[in-house]
């Protein structure tokens, strides 16, 4: 049986950065609102978010269950099935979108101080500086 996971330590403060960060990621979709109802497995534990990318709208993948962020003090959290998270996604779903979402605050700010973006990788880490 699965069940959805929340990850309140990982959390997205911009929505708009979010939302890029997953149309990076390919879900270039997403439905936004207030207390949407996530649809999957169990259903004697509703779930609800604020942002949904619903699984049937998941290109190349067949998810169980929608993919949610729901709104917190600290930001948006994901809310994700278990067995989506082990089997379809990756377990370093979370952190490929983070690495996305730090992109996308770094784009915004090379925009704001009219400098350019310059990415360097050493070994498995990859540092992003702005240049202006």
């Amino acid at each position: 049986m699965s069940k959805y996971l929340t990850f309140d330590s990982q959390s997205f403060p911009n929505r708009d950065l979010l939302l890029e960060a997953l149309a990076e990621c390919g879900f270039a979709s997403p439905t936004v609102g207030t207390d949407i109802p996530l649809e999957g497995w169990d259903k004697r534990d509703p779930q609800t978010a604020d942002v949904v990318i619903r699984r049937r709208e998941v290109r190349g993948q067949s998810l169980l269950g929608d993919i949610g962020f729901r709104k917190s003090p600290k930001g948006y959290v994901a809310v994700i099935d278990d067995m989506d998270l082990s089997f379809r996604l990756g377990k370093d779903f979370i952190v490929r979108l983070q690495n996305s979402y730090h992109e996308a605050a770094a784009r915004k700010m090379a925009k704001k101080l009219g400098g350019t973006l310059v990415k360097e990788r050493i070994g498995k880490t990859l540092k992003i500086r702005i240049k202006y």
